[in-house]
């Protein structure tokens, strides 16, 4: 994988788990969404006036441009599976630390296997 590749990479994932933590944060003082239309179109409005939410899109649209370079230089099956792992791991340790998250040994026991999974993704 190229220098560029990487890059790319990096900044998808930074840029997804980022905009994630942002959507978490704005999220978490609201409660749970009402699920309807008229729910809907006022969230809609809420994240309009929000400009932590317009630049937390923003954020995620770049990645998404980042994303669509990667793949257009990479294959599908190397760089999911390594950008979707390093999403999983980032978050899962950023929403502990961040927002308190309860943690079990079995989640880490989980980590530790997309860990090694990454290596031999990588190492094949």
């Amino acid at each position: 994988m190229s220098l560029t590749s990487i890059s790319l990479l990096l900044f998808a994932v930074a840029s997804a788990v980022s905009s994630q933590l942002i959507f978490k944060h704005w999220t978490s003082g609201l409660g749970a969404l009402p699920i309807s239309g008229s729910g809907t179109l006022a969230i809609i409005g809420r994240i309009l006036q929000s400009p932590l939410m317009l630049a937390a899109l923003f954020l995620y649209g770049l990645g998404f441009l980042s994303w669509v370079y990667l793949l257009s230089r990479n294959s599908l099956s190397l760089v999911y599976p390594v950008v979707l792992s390093l999403n999983i791991i980032l978050i899962f340790i950023f929403s502990r630390f961040l927002f308190h998250e309860t943690v079990s040994m079995l989640q880490m026991a989980g980590i530790a296997v997309i860990i090694a999974g990454i290596y031999i993704v990588f190492t094949a």
